[in-house]
């Protein structure tokens, strides 16, 4: 007897998504949770092995590049191999990388396995998106995107507080080795559970009629050349757009929350490290609330559309932004929670209508491509800013263990000043009602 017969869940393709949904955002969520990470334990980092911003900035950026990088032939194997091998696979790296990170003696050895790290959950999200467009209708993805997005980006939330409290029960090391033991369980998991369409399971199409005006997935072969896939997507002008906004918008965002959040409010201020943990909290919270939120929006209020409720979110995180540059970098701590809960909203709320967007850009059997071309732009972004940041902070100067006002505010001038090419760039976006067809050679 199968082990999933008399389960009720696995005989109706409409419930059997939702459980597909849970273990893939369960495994993202682990991704989220180690993206975030550094900023709980740099200062243990500091005393162990006596690194400097710049190490620390590399250390904790060799994720991000890793990361970007896997992203186009993850994307190329979501729509070649299936969705299911390339997140099973990716997974077990990423266990790899939490161990060799939990058994460093020294910086170079943490950030091999930092980058092991970086490598791995690399496979997680755009294979995960592929696994959504083939289980969701069009007019449910955007919302569907969402709830993936918040469920894995709880992630960034436990990586504030309760990662700090567990960092302070087992020690950074022993809570490295814990995250790789559950990354472990959930990589057997999802080799069980997940499946890359519904005919996989003997279902139909759960909607027959999606994009009707592109091809049918099975009416192409996967002979399709790489290059072929490859000039398609960079040829479209909006894909571009969508690009180079999350470039300039994702990178800082990410490493002000991944990297110099938690140090900005202890030194400057004066916070502990339980109170910094705690307000850092409201960056992912906002996050999982603002990722579904925008994207249902999205899928319900047709008089913006998506451009429309894309700059909203763009335009809100440049006001906060803003906040911080006229306070001179240091606006009021009654102030701080609610501007990061605002920040965190619109960045699950920009990224949800970003990945949307690319994918109704072109036809299913681009989709993996699309995104994988598309997402490593925040990354190669957060990649090249942290330790960018990191020199800009050593500049300045530290005096002990503790940057001054003065090294952060620079962060924030550069921050404010990217994140006004991200929202300029996307304002000549234009959405087509219906995805393009594409024909191949």
């Amino acid at each position: 007897m199968k082990w999933d017969r008399g389960w009720a869940i696995t005989k109706d393709p409409f419930k059997y998504r939702w459980l597909m949904f849970w273990v893939m955002g369960a495994i993202y969520f682990l991704a989220c949770l180690h993206r975030i990470s550094p900023t709980v334990i740099a200062r243990d980092l500091v005393f162990e092995f006596g690194a400097s911003a710049t190490a620390l900035g590399l250390m904790s950026s060799s994720y991000f590049y890793l990361y970007a990088a896997v992203q186009p032939p993850v994307g190329v194997l979501s729509d070649t191999l299936g969705p299911r091998r390339v997140i099973t696979v990716f997974t077990l790296i990423a266990c790899i990388g939490a161990v060799i990170f939990g058994s460093a003696f020294n910086m170079t050895m943490a950030t091999v396995g930092r980058a092991l790290i970086g490598f791995g959950v690399g496979g997680i999200f755009v294979p995960g998106m592929k696994i959504l467009s083939k289980w969701y209708r069009r007019r449910e993805f955007a919302g569907a995107a969402g709830i993936f997005l918040a469920a894995g980006n709880a992630g960034n939330l436990a990586a504030s507080l309760p990662l700090t409290y567990l960092v302070l029960l087992l020690g950074w090391r022993m809570s490295s080795f814990a995250i790789g033991a559950v990354t472990f369980v959930l990589a057997v998991i999802s080799w069980r559970i997940l499946r890359d369409n519904p005919e996989d399971k003997g279902w139909q199409r759960i909607e027959e009629a999606t994009n009707s005006s592109s091809p049918a997935e099975g009416d192409l072969p996967q002979a399709v050349k790489l290059h072929t896939r490859f000039r398609i997507v960079l040829s479209k002008p909006g894909f571009w757009m969508v690009t180079i906004s999350t470039f300039f918008f994702g990178g800082p965002a990410l490493t002000f929350q991944g990297l110099w959040a938690v140090p900005y409010l202890m030194d400057i201020h004066d916070y502990s490290r339980l109170q910094a943990g705690g307000l850092l909290m409201m960056l992912p919270l906002g996050f999982v609330i603002g990722a579904p939120t925008f994207g249902f929006l999205a899928d319900k209020v047709s008089l913006l559309g998506r451009k429309g409720i894309l700059l909203c979110s763009l335009g809100l995180s440049l006001a906060c932004w803003t906040v911080f540059l006229f306070s001179g970098g240091k606006p009021s701590s009654l102030i701080l929670g609610p501007l990061f809960l605002i920040m965190g909203s619109c960045g699950g709320g920009s990224l949800s209508l970003y990945m949307t967007i690319t994918k109704e850009l072109f036809p299913h059997w681009l989709t993996g491509t699309a995104l994988g071309l598309m997402n490593p732009a925040a990354f190669l972004s957060t990649a090249l800013f942290q330790p960018f940041t990191g020199f800009l902070m050593d500049t300045v100067g530290r005096s002990g263990s503790t940057y001054p006002l003065a090294a952060y505010y620079n962060v924030f001038i550069v921050i404010f000043i990217c994140m006004v090419i991200g929202f300029v760039s996307i304002i000549p976006l234009k959405i087509p009602k219906t995805r393009l067809s594409y024909s191949c050679p």
